[in-house]
């Protein structure tokens, strides 16, 4: 963390001149460091011969499996009757849209304005499910 770096430098001389003249006379001594990193005979000293481990892959059953995808299994019983129900709303509403348009005596504007607005019913609706 401590670099070394000497704090009169920042602060200034902020010594007595006693002790400035001793630090100039005295020379600073050097401290020999020992490298970080032992040496390559050390290290090849202290390491042991690893063991071989033999793992097995434990044998699952095929319940086994099933049980651990039940929750897997679930979202997608779930998706496929979301699903299921929106094809049925949409032969729902078709057949009562076509019945309406057939039985009513409407001009072409009119017929096309109450076929667009299924489609356009449907994303205003899937919309604001979204954003809830």
């Amino acid at each position: 963390m401590f670099d070394g770096t000497e704090l009169s430098l920042v602060y200034g001389d902020m010594q007595e001149p006693e002790i400035q003249q001793q630090q100039i006379q005295e020379p600073p001594q050097k401290i020999k460091q020992q490298p970080l990193t032992p040496q390559p005979e050390a290290m090849y000293q202290q390491q042991q011969p690893e063991p071989k481990i033999i793992y097995k892959e434990p044998q699952i059953s095929f319940w086994d499996k099933l049980g651990q995808t039940k929750g897997d299994v679930f979202k997608l019983f779930l998706f496929a009757l979301v699903i299921l129900i929106a094809i049925a709303f949409d032969r729902l509403i078709f057949t009562y849209l076509k019945y309406y348009i057939e039985n009513n005596m409407l001009d072409g504007t009119n017929e096309f304005i109450i076929r667009l607005a299924y489609p356009v019913g449907i994303i205003v609706v899937i919309w604001l499910l979204k954003s809830i």
